[in-house]
Formats: structure tokens, C-alpha cells, sequence
């Protein structure tokens, strides 16, 4: 039983730290302050584009600081 608690728990730390992605700064290639959906696909591989645009709460098109620290949070 102990074994299996600690592969629960290696398993759920590693894919919380593998969900987390880049950072904002390193997602946001061009620099222009928001993540556009090529580039959170990029940084985002596992992340389906319906999800992506999900994050996008403004619905401005691109994901802001806020909206990609949330999706990557997730």
C-alpha cells in the first residue's frame, strides 16, 4: 500500500510540474504580450486548441499573462 501511495504521489507531481509549461515570457515568442494560439500550441503541445481558446476569457484572441498562468495552472 505505501508503494502505491508514493507512485500516486510522484505521478501527480510530475504531472503537475509537466502541465505547467513555460513560462508567460518564454510562450510569448514575439513579445507583444499576449500568447496567440500558434504560440501556446507550441509551448502547449499537450493542450487541444479547444482548450486553449477556452482560456481566452477576454476573447481578445490571444491569452494575457493571466489567462495563460490559469490554463497552465489547470
Amino acid at each position: 500500500m505505501k508503494k502505491i501511495i508514493t507512485a500516486l504521489t510522484v505521478a501527480l507531481f510530475t504531472t503537475a510540474a509537466y502541465a505547467a509549461g513555460p513560462s508567460f515570457a518564454e510562450a510569448d515568442v514575439n513579445q507583444d504580450g499576449l500568447v496567440s494560439m500558434e504560440e501556446a500550441k507550441v509551448a502547449l503541445p499537450d493542450a487541444d486548441e479547444a482548450k486553449i481558446a477556452a482560456a481566452d476569457a477576454n476573447g481578445d484572441g490571444g491569452l494575457n499573462e493571466e489567462e495563460y498562468t490559469a490554463l497552465t495552472a489547470s
